[in-house]
């Protein structure tokens, strides 16, 4: 477990360094004088669904901050709730979250974000099932961008969980299955990225 922290450390440590470390060229120049405006961005993801009684909804929305012209950090929020009327079951999960975006082509680029949910715990006994407890995320993927409209953009993420915490409410939505890799996607919307 310790060897996946010290891998995400290094990731996040490399990603940091290889974007701050890039030439500064005509493009910083510009990137200097965009008005704050210009420079933040907001958006998120909202789901909802109905599959079999089983009520699936989420809501995150996030705002960032454009650091250099091809990469960018913010913060945002989470929540999501699963439940069932006919069987009264009723899940809340929630919590923060911090991300890095670098674009490394016109409609491409690389997503890292940490989050910590506070979720139910899964881990089998000894630890008390079903008491609220914190799983740490640390997905990092690449995404595609396209603009529907003058500002805005819908983006699609392929994101690989590093840390695969098992208390992680993403577990049953991998790609693969909950035993596969911990490959998820997401669909979002940004506003001036």
């Amino acid at each position: 477990m310790k060897l996946k922290y010290i891998l995400f450390l290094i990731l996040n440590i490399s990603f940091i360094h290889f974007s701050i470390c890039q030439d500064i060229d005509t493009n910083q120049i510009k990137n200097d004088k965009l008005s704050l405006n210009d420079k933040v961005y907001f958006g998120g993801n909202l789901s909802f669904n109905i599959y079999n009684g089983i009520i699936l909804a989420e809501i995150s929305p996030f705002v960032g901050y454009k650091l250099k012209p091809k990469f960018s950090t913010g913060l945002g929020f989470k929540y999501m709730y699963i439940g069932s009327i006919s069987d009264d079951i009723s899940y809340s999960y929630y919590g923060p979250n911090v991300f890095s975006r670098y674009s490394f082509r016109d409609n491409f680029f690389i997503h890292s974000e940490y989050e910590i949910l506070n979720v139910y715990e899964l881990r089998p006994l000894p630890f008390p099932n079903g008491e609220r407890t914190l799983a740490n995320i640390f997905q990092l993927g690449a995404a595609y961008s396209s603009s529907i409209g003058e500002k805005a953009t819908v983006q699609i993420l392929l994101l690989y969980d590093f840390i695969n915490d098992v208390n992680s409410p993403y577990r049953p939505y991998y790609i693969f299955g909950s035993s596969g890799p911990p490959i998820t996607y997401r669909v979002g919307f940004s506003y001036n990225f």
